[in-house]
Formats: C-alpha cells, structure tokens, sequence
C-alpha cells in the first residue's frame, strides 16, 4: 500500500529473550524494513534509534545511561524492572513510559511490541499522507456528510484564494458562480449520498471573484459498518483549457469554410476504407482530417484546435501540412515530435494568443502488416479486432500532453499488426459531450456491442449515443476499416 521504511530497533537484554523480540520485529517485514542492533552492553548509538529494548539491570544509572536513552531513542522499553516504588518514578522522571516488571510473559512484551510497531506504522503513514496533500497539485478537500469543509489542501487554498482557517466548517456554496442550476447540485448530492462517485466539472468563483473551473471527483468515505461519514473531492484547475474552448469567434466559421475545402475525399484501395463525418456546431475550434498514401505506407490523423480565429485555421492548416510532409522521411513518432516543437515556437511567440492541439496519427504499413497509433491528448481510439473470438474491444488513450504546450519527449506509439485489427474509430469530444456524456460513460456505451461497432458508419456511429442534447462542440468521426 506504501513505501517499505526502515526502524532501528536496539536490543540489549538476555539472550532467552531474542526468539520472542525477533519473532514479533520479523511479521512487519511485509511493510517495514526493521534494523536490529544485538548486544550484552549498552552503548550510545550513533544517531537516533526508534526503539531500544532494554533489561533493567543493563542500565548504569550513575553513568547517566537514562538521559542518554532519553536523547538517543525515540522509544525505549525497559525488561524486567523491580517491583519498587523507586524504580518506577526513576524510569518515569526520565520520560520512560513502556515497562515490563521481573517475571513477565512472553505474550505481554508481544503485545507491547506489537503496539510500537502498529503505532511507528502508523506514524509513517501519516508522515506520507501530509506530504501528499501538501504537495499535491491537485485540490483535496475532505468534507463532513453535510458538506462542511474539515480539511483542504494548499493548492485548494491558492485556487480559491481563501485561506485555510477561512475554509474550515464552511460549505462549498461560499465558491458558487451561480453557473449551476440546482438540479446540478441535487443530482450531485442524490449521487454521493447513494454511496456512488461523482464526477463532473465545477464553475466556481474565488474570494477576489475570478471564475475557475474544476474537473472533480468526489468520492463517499465509508466507515467500518458501510455508513457515510465524510466526502473526499479531487480536483483538476482546468480553467485555461476551459477559457480556450469557451472563446468564441466569427472568424473561426471562415476558417472552417477553408478548412472543409480542404479536406480529403472518402476512400477505398481494397485494403483501407476511409470513412468520416464532420458536423459543424458553433464557433469553437475547427476539427481536421488528413490522409495520404506513401508508397506502401498510409498516414492519417484526426486534429482539433483549441482556440478560434483565422489563427487556429492557420494552425490546423500547419499541422495538416506537416502531417504530410515530414511523414514522407520520418517516423510517425518523430514527426509528431516535430509538430510538437513548431507549435512551441509558435505559441512562445505569442502567448497571448496560443493555440494548443489535440489529435490521433496512424500510420499503415501495407508492405510490412503493422498500424502505429499515437494518441496527443485526444479522446480515446476505439480499435475494434477481427471477428474472431472473443470479440474484443479496445481502447487507445490519451497521454494527457496537448501538443504546443510543454517540450516533451519522443511520443509513444501503440504498434497492432493489420492480420488482428478491423477497425480503428477516431472522433472528437463534440460527439459525446453534446449528448451530455462525459468520455467514460460515453466509452461505455460505444463499445457496449461489437456487432453495432463492426457495421455502424461515421455518420451513424453519434447515434449510438442518443440525440444530441445542448450542442458546443463540433463533432467529427473516422472509421477506418482494414478490408
């Protein structure tokens, strides 16, 4: 569950006691990593110890050995101590709680042993929890079954600008934007409150009143009997991402127009059937399709722009053009590689104004049998295999990295010979965000049934989904079928 961690453990005390002491240290191996230090004579340790077990009669009281375990260990347990009063308050006045008296069981220094381990794990534990939430950058909070905040962590606090003493037994409401109606929050709370997860993005507003949106999580925390007792949420700031989709312009609907002139025909050469489907909505960023034959080889990509104006017509165009240009003596994965780093340039150029992409670039090799996938920060690939049983379905997902945003490494391509796959399905977040799904659900959903996967067309694969419910995106598919 975590990280092993280490405890030193001193033991100074009569051999017949080792088998006992060494047995109880020995069943925490699984989680721990327990030092033993075994010896006939006390000895001041180099560095702080964790425990020291100790007979009482080891102990050289005018040499000062207590003050000196009380500096050096962290706990220590005294053996076999004279029943008299004396020697209680001795031990006590040196901050020494842990005793066992002349003539104990073995059992009880199991029990005592057991307890410091219990508790040294424990601590670790919560050591690891603290550093977690602390420097996480993502936003925990943990609420009471009423929604009353109990603890939040500081990348919330910076998020909301408020402060940590001015979150604490409030609820949530105080960061409403009013962007949400109240069936929202009803369905929200009738969702955890049956015990199930909820997820979901939230329009809040912080202290000095600037919007920010949060891709959440929220999640019951049962007790031992199966009860409530609190809520934890885990939250992603994806305002940037938000503001781009959400900026919109005339000026996108021109560069659609040029973009759709440009885009290739259906195809089909007897091995690859290209199909798509492209259905304009608003103004958000335009969707784009590239396709070209290379010899034996076959390159293709599904692309959507986040931003609008003539710039991200521009960008589309750029991307579609180095698609095929660079695929010609390149390796799919260094070409999207170089795509990544134009973007950079360009949007290091002007920040402001940045445009970021997502996309799906395939790769078919006729010659050699062999169909390479990369997946840019797009919604997952649906690959549909052969006929053959069992039928599988699967899913080629994102690797979470926009292109243009950050410098990364050499993109990972997911590599499929032809003989096992028959189809690919590429599509945009319009087709199931405008259906009110969010991309798991809708997952779900699409690949519930191979039959209706293996016939369905570009066109008809959004009715899958149901009829579209608000529209805001776009939606394109491609299907591409190896004949």
């Amino acid at each position: 569950m975590f990280k092993r961690f280490s405890i030193y453990i001193d033991i100074v005390t009569e051999p017949k006691h080792y088998a006992a002491i060494l047995k109880i240290i020995e069943s925490f191996t699984n989680i721990c990593e327990p030092i033993t230090n075994i010896s006939q004579t006390f000895e001041k340790p180099n560095f702080i110890y964790n425990l020291l077990i100790i007979d009482h009669d080891k102990i050289n009281f005018d040499a000062g050995n207590l003050t000196t375990i009380s500096e050096a260990y962290s706990t220590a347990i005294i053996l076999n101590v004279p029943d008299t009063e004396q020697s209680y308050e001795r031990l006590l006045d040196a901050n020494i709680r842990l005793m066992l008296r002349r003539g104990f069981y073995e059992r009880e220094l199991e029990a005592i042993l057991k307890e410091f381990m219990q508790m040294e794990i424990l601590k670790f534990e919560n050591t690891l929890l603290d550093s977690l939430f602390n420097s996480a950058q993502n936003s925990i909070v943990i609420t009471d079954k009423k929604g009353n905040i109990q603890f939040a962590n500081p990348y919330f606090e910076k998020l909301t600008e408020y402060k940590n003493e001015e979150l604490i037994a409030q609820s949530p409401r105080v960061l409403k934007a009013g962007q949400h109606s109240e069936q929202f929050y009803q369905e929200l709370w009738e969702t955890i409150a049956s015990g199930k997860e909820w997820e979901g993005i939230f329009i809040n507003r912080s202290k000095n009143d600037h919007i920010f949106y949060e891709e959440a999580t929220i999640t019951p925390i049962k007790n031992s009997h199966g009860a409530i007792e609190r809520y934890l949420k885990i939250g992603k700031n994806i305002t940037r991402e938000k503001m781009l989709l959400a900026e919109l312009s005339k000026e996108v609907k021109v560069a659609k127009n040029v973009l759709k002139a440009l885009i290739p025909e259906k195809s089909n050469d007897g091995f690859i059937d290209f199909d798509y489907h492209i259905l304009d909505y608003n103004e958000i960023g335009g969707d784009f399709i590239t396709y070209k034959e290379i010899g034996d080889r076959v390159i293709m990509a599904l692309i959507d722009v986040m931003g609008h104006g003539v710039s991200a017509a521009l960008i589309a165009l750029t991307v579609a053009r180095m698609v095929d240009d660079h695929a010609t003596y390149l390796s799919l994965e260094e070409t999207v590689s170089m795509i990544n780093h134009t973007l950079l340039n360009i949007n290091q150029d002007n920040e402001d104004n940045a445009k970021f992409v997502t996309g799906i670039f395939i790769e078919v090799d006729k010659k050699c049998g062999l169909i390479k996938v990369i997946n840019a920060g797009h919604p997952d690939a649906i690959i549909v295999f052969n006929e053959t049983p069992p039928h599988k379905i699967g899913t080629i997902p994102s690797n979470n990295l926009l292109l243009g945003v950050f410098d990364q490494s050499q993109p990972h391509a997911e590599v499929f010979n032809t003989s096992e796959v028959k189809r690919l399905i590429l599509y945009t977040d319009g087709i199931y965000e405008n259906r009110g799904y969010m991309l798991d659900a809708a997952l779900d959903v699409l690949t519930d049934d191979y039959n209706k996967l293996l016939a369905c067309t570009a066109e008809s694969l959004e009715s899958l989904l149901g009829p579209s419910q608000d529209t805001k995106d776009d939606s394109t598919v491609v299907i591409v079928t190896l004949m």
